[in-house]
């Protein structure tokens, strides 16, 4: 389950972070709406492998190019989408 939340968190982070020359920012909005919406009705499991690949992900950052838009993406992302966790 956690490659799948890998997946969604990097296309989420994708639509947050593309210049608005990459993704249409009403697009990039709609999608990450979808996304959180779809996310609020997760099962406590599912949360919890999103959370998981949530802190893999920044490892992951940290260990390379530790991006700070992507990290701060990664350390908000339940917040930015309204769910808690």
């Amino acid at each position: 389950m956690k490659t799948l939340a890998k997946a969604l968190i990097q296309t989420a982070a994708f639509l947050e972070l593309s210049g608005d020359d990459v993704v249409s920012p009403d697009d990039a909005v709609r999608a990450l709406e979808d996304i959180a919406h779809t996310l609020q009705s997760a099962s406590p499991e599912e949360l919890a492998a999103v959370r998981d690949a949530l802190q893999e992900l920044a490892a992951e950052e940290r260990a390379g190019f530790a991006r700070a838009d992507v990290l701060r993406f990664y350390e908000q992302f339940f917040e930015s989408i309204g769910v808690t966790v």
